[in-house]
């Protein structure tokens, strides 16, 4: 009996030890019993998620996560800052509301912060084209790069090899694949090419600029006029609206979810898409193609000015809201997101982030989860890219653009016209 109780004694004691390490352990860290709003898109849940519980493991910080669907990514922070409400603390944002969102105070100047930080957290490893483009306007700087969004070409080998065909590397050459294989898979439910044409600007804006920028075009010139009815952006167009004959679907029907259905189920031999692809395509259980893609850069341009480029479409950087009632916590945690280890860790899961450091390219762990082909394709694609505008119009500018980049698409317009009335939208709002 007394062996009983001293037993029974002895486990208490252990547990309630036991207990006492994890009070005293949670108490240490920095933050314990803090709490902090994170504010992050749909397609990132799982990212925002893994990034949470880090920074909650490492600083005791309970972070609060509110997903917006993509239409709404710039209008909820904004709404919150000048309705004084102040819920959020950490914003994930589109480079392209960047504009909008410092017009209406929403992001903090963190310039101060990034200078003191720069040698520490190797800012110089940030992919060149991602630092300005995401986080700096009118001298200052108001985040950190988060998500690398670039599309590359994917393509699926079997049914190349049965054609005896190499990946595209000019747009000519891409239609003539489109042609050879829509043609010969007739009967077969088979498609040359998969297009993201759906009214969204999101995707149609984005393929259309993967065309507009590899013809040496882009959406205004040097003196920041207007370009969009320009002959680069014509032909791109043009090319566009012919390539969509030989596509999966509509083009006009086809967004994320059912170019990623027709991809997975073997119907599309090749699609432009974000660099993160290949895992998704690698599930056996949603997918018949796991380990039959390859990926290369997107087509060049004809002509002299023709390139290869990184359509920079989508990216997102993070910020910290002005009206943060947890400032230092805020910029704690933006701070975690940026260093390299969390980078690489977040870019390691199918959550939706593309790399934004060179030393995660680098890492044998990326490597083995993307390919090295993959990691090839993303680093020639470097070479030049190509970013919608930043300015706090743009969400006016690209209502016209993609109301006409859609009646091409559908045939309701020739490229010329819906480009002219275009331009002619664009020179309205930018006289107003």
């Amino acid at each position: 009996m007394k062996k009983t109780r001293l037993s029974i004694s002895i486990m208490l004691i252990v547990a309630l030890l036991f207990l006492m390490a994890l009070t005293v352990g949670a108490a240490d860290k920095i933050y314990a019993g803090k709490e902090i709003n994170f504010l992050t898109v749909q397609p990132h849940v799982v990212a925002g998620t893994t990034l949470a519980g880090m920074f909650e493991e490492e600083t005791g910080c309970k972070v609060n996560i509110t997903a917006v669907p993509l239409p709404n990514c710039i209008e909820k922070p904004v709404l919150d800052v000048t309705s004084g409400v102040g819920h959020f603390d950490v914003i994930e944002y589109w480079y392209i509301g960047l504009g909008t969102l410092i017009e209406n105070n929403v992001l903090a100047d963190v310039t101060g912060w990034w200078n003191s930080k720069a040698d520490e957290l190797d800012f110089d490893d940030y992919m060149e084209a991602f630092v300005d483009a995401y986080t700096l306007m009118d001298g200052k700087r108001y985040g950190v790069p988060y998500d690398g969004d670039l599309w590359l070409l994917w393509y699926l080998k079997p049914i190349f090899e049965k054609y005896n065909l190499n990946p595209p590397a000019t747009w000519d050459e891409y239609l003539e694949c489109a042609k050879i294989i829509t043609e010969g898979e007739k009967g077969n439910n088979v498609y040359g090419c998969g297009i993201m044409g759906a009214k969204d600007p999101l995707v149609l804006v984005g393929a259309f600029l993967s065309r507009l920028g590899s013809y040496g075009g882009s959406f205004f010139d040097s003196n920041d006029k207007p370009a969009v009815n320009s002959p680069e952006a014509v032909a791109a167009l043009e090319g566009l609206v012919e390539q969509g004959k030989y596509a999966y679907s509509k083009p006009t029907a086809v967004h994320f979810d059912e170019l990623m259905s027709g991809w997975t189920s073997g119907k599309i031999a090749m699609t432009e898409f974000w660099t993160d692809m290949g895992a998704m395509s690698d599930n056996p259980e949603e997918s018949v193609i796991v380990g039959q893609w390859g990926a290369v850069p997107c087509p060049k341009g004809p002509g002299p000015k023709g390139q290869t480029i990184a359509p920079a479409n989508a990216g997102w950087g993070l910020g910290v809201s002005t009206l943060s009632k947890n400032e230092e916590i805020a910029i704690a945690f933006m701070e975690f997101a940026a260093r390299p280890d969390v980078c690489l860790d977040l870019n390691v899961v199918v959550g939706g982030l593309d790399p934004v450091r060179w030393s995660t390219l680098d890492n044998p762990g990326f490597v083995d989860f993307v390919s090295q082909e993959v990691v090839d394709a993303i680093r020639k694609a470097h070479q030049h890219a190509v970013f919608w505008p930043r300015s706090a119009l743009w969400f006016e500018l690209q209502e016209p653009l993609t109301d006409n980049l859609s009646l091409a698409l559908s045939g309701d317009k020739s490229p010329q016209q819906a480009l002219d009335d275009t331009q002619k939208a664009w020179e309205e709002i930018l006289k107003n």
